[in-house]
């Protein structure tokens, strides 16, 4: 993101006729996207192996030996991964952010509650997106499947599905969807999803992932 607005700004400095100033309503809008895309990539690579990581590496056994709950060892990854991904991702946003309103020159710049819904997108994406992978990894017992498919999935297969008419309705649980309504984006589709809504689809996702990943370390033969 830094070397996309730094070509911008080199862009608009040498031709300002051609190439607008870098910043901008609609340089943001574009930015906060390609973040979001960026933080659920980030976030199932960082939570698949937050999610496999005991397991894979032969300490799983000797930590659940130790008498301490496995819940608590399958809730440590979750935070874990989380520690690691949405500090990153909220400077990305705010970096975004201060470089869209500062460069912003002649062109209208974003105001306060887009920054707002443009942030909450980016560290929703990432939220989900790692919650999903320490969810399903945890499940599986193996990190290179999971994030095989959940890239896939995330980044091939929901563009399909949410342009899918004959789905109807049953789209708003595309997570894509959801995500946009959340970010304040243009919609990706032709359904409306309110926000409380587009909140709920969230946070079902990552609760399903949760769940089976919880169960799974837990019923884990050792």
């Amino acid at each position: 993101m830094l070397i996309g607005f730094t070509v911008l700004v080199i862009q608009h400095s040498g031709n300002p006729a051609k190439y607008g100033p870098a910043g901008g309503l609609d340089n943001y809008q574009g930015a906060v996207d390609f973040l979001a895309l960026m933080a659920l990539v980030a976030g199932a690579i960082i939570g698949a192996t937050a999610g496999t990581q005991d397991i894979e590496s032969g300490v799983f056994r000797d930590l659940a030996a130790t008498g301490r709950s496995r819940l608590a060892l399958f809730g440590s990854r979750v935070t874990g991964a989380w520690a690691v991904a949405l500090p990153i991702t909220a400077l990305a946003a705010a970096f975004a952010g201060t470089a869209s309103v500062v460069l912003a020159g002649s062109l209208p710049a974003p105001d306060a509650g887009t920054l707002a819904a443009g942030t909450a997108l980016a560290l929703t994406a990432a939220a989900l997106a790692t919650a999903m992978g320490v969810g399903v990894s945890a499940l599986v017992g193996s990190r290179g499947p999971v994030i095989g498919i959940m890239l896939a999935f995330l980044l091939a297969v929901q563009p399909i599905l949410q342009n899918l008419g004959f789905l109807g309705q049953a789209r708003a649980g595309i997570p894509s969807i959801a995500l946009n309504r959340i970010g304040d984006l243009p919609p990706v589709s032709d359904i409306n999803v309110a926000l409380g809504a587009a909140i709920a689809v969230v946070i079902a996702w990552a609760a399903a992932a949760l769940a089976a990943g919880a169960w799974r370390t837990r019923t884990r033969e050792i």
